[in-house]
């Protein structure tokens, strides 16, 4: 089935607006502090997908001159690095979250207007959520500028997952089939929390324990309120 022109620029246009939700969400999660948005009644123009989620405009003028008024396409995926710096001046990446289209992989039968659209909006509803369950979401909750600082990157282009050092974790959030192809959205994150230094005269790492994965204090079994 060929698209037409109409819908040619519907698809792009939705495309468009999950790429700016999804730097969104991934940056506002680093910021150390909890967010609380309640339920609308009523819709405005700006709640694309359903979602709550006003824009931080330093982080939506950084994705629109990344994006340049390009589309998400496998050769030129959209990327966000998260890296912690500390008050040292040290520097270590912690996360690579990528939104890539696969060209070759496409379902020309799905409507657009109400499959994709519905699509877009569970998969920004499942970064949400995966967002605040890998080990970055803890330290951004206890950054400072006495110790660390949480920074982002935009950028468009191969996500640099050699940064992340030995035994990095992948996760796939999820995909949406187009009838141009198959838009990807996953996470590449460290799971070893260690800065080797870099200054001169500096003999010790610095260890940046995390208690993400302590049994005892899995979700199963503490209730806790904290989004």
């Amino acid at each position: 089935m060929k698209l037409s022109n109409q819908e040619k620029k519907e698809l792009d246009k939705f495309t468009k607006f999950l790429a700016l939700k999804c730097t969104q969400i991934i940056v506002q999660s680093r910021l150390g502090d909890k967010i609380s948005t309640h339920c609308r009644s009523q819709t405005t123009g700006t709640d694309w997908f359903n979602l709550n989620i006003s824009d931080l405009p330093d982080v939506l003028a950084e994705t629109k001159r990344v994006l340049n008024g390009e589309i998400i396409s496998s050769n030129v995926p959209l990327c966000v690095e998260i890296s912690l710096r500390t008050s040292e001046g040290d520097q270590m990446v912690l996360e690579n979250w990528c939104l890539s289209m696969l060209a070759e992989q496409c379902d020309p039968t799905t409507r657009i207007v109400h499959t994709i659209y519905n699509r877009m909006g569970t998969l920004l509803k499942s970064l949400v959520s995966i967002t605040r369950v890998v080990p970055a979401y803890k330290l951004s909750r206890r950054q400072g500028p006495d110790s660390f600082v949480i920074c982002y990157r935009i950028f468009l282009g191969e996500p640099l997952i050699q940064c992340l050092g030995e035994d990095f974790s992948q996760v796939k959030i999820g995909q949406i089939c187009t009838p141009i192809g198959t838009l990807n959205l996953s996470v590449s994150y460290r799971t070893k929390m260690t800065i080797s230094p870099t200054q001169t005269g500096r003999q010790n790492s610095i260890m940046l324990k995390s208690d993400h994965f302590n049994a005892k204090l899995s979700p199963k079994n503490r209730k806790h309120n904290q989004k």
